[in-house]
């Protein structure tokens, strides 16, 4: 089975928004929203950027699998340079990631587990950077059903992680969008 794959990294969401600019939304008309994802593992002391990309391929392929979420979120990694915005599947194309939003949403994955931390204030600045990059290019508020955690599908997992507030995060997110 083939695998629908993209895998690209932008160092910042200035970049990440630089990316996006020169694509016409129109490409992603079923877009409507962004999931948040934590990866559990690997963690960020885990993460080697292309490395991790092409092992996490092979984790979604062994589940049968034929796409995966569409950015990975890495802020801290060992190595600088694996830190980033990451893609795996194409923006344009419908990713696997959380059941029925699968349709309507882009799949973010936030490296690390946060059921036993938060994410550092560099972290959920690159999140709600590369978030509000993909919403706003889109023409997306950010609403309770435009931005949700996978845990809201609803399903058993804990993401974007247990000590991740999802009213936090939205009304953080809508108060950044406002601002820009």
């Amino acid at each position: 089975m083939s695998f629908v794959a993209d895998v690209r990294q932008w160092k910042s969401v200035a970049e990440f928004t630089a990316h996006l600019a020169v694509h016409n939304p129109a490409i992603a008309p079923w877009a409507h929203g962004v999931v948040l994802h934590h990866t559990w593992a690997p963690t960020m002391g885990q993460w080697r950027g292309a490395m991790t990309m092409r092992s996490m391929q092979r984790y979604y392929q062994r589940l049968g699998w034929d796409r995966g979420p569409h950015l990975f979120i890495a802020v801290g990694a060992q190595n600088p340079d694996d830190d980033g915005i990451w893609q795996m599947t194409p923006l344009n194309e419908r990713g696997i990631h959380a059941g029925t939003a699968n349709s309507w949403a882009w799949g973010i994955e936030v490296v690390g587990n946060y059921d036993v931390q938060s994410w550092s204030p560099a972290m959920a600045d690159m999140v709600r950077g590369a978030t509000l990059a993909l919403m706003n290019w889109r023409g997306i508020g950010v609403s309770r059903l435009t931005l949700i955690g996978h845990r809201e599908v609803p399903s058993p997992k804990t993401c974007p992680g247990r000590l991740i507030d999802m009213n936090i995060v939205r009304r953080l997110f809508a108060e950044a969008q406002g601002m820009q």
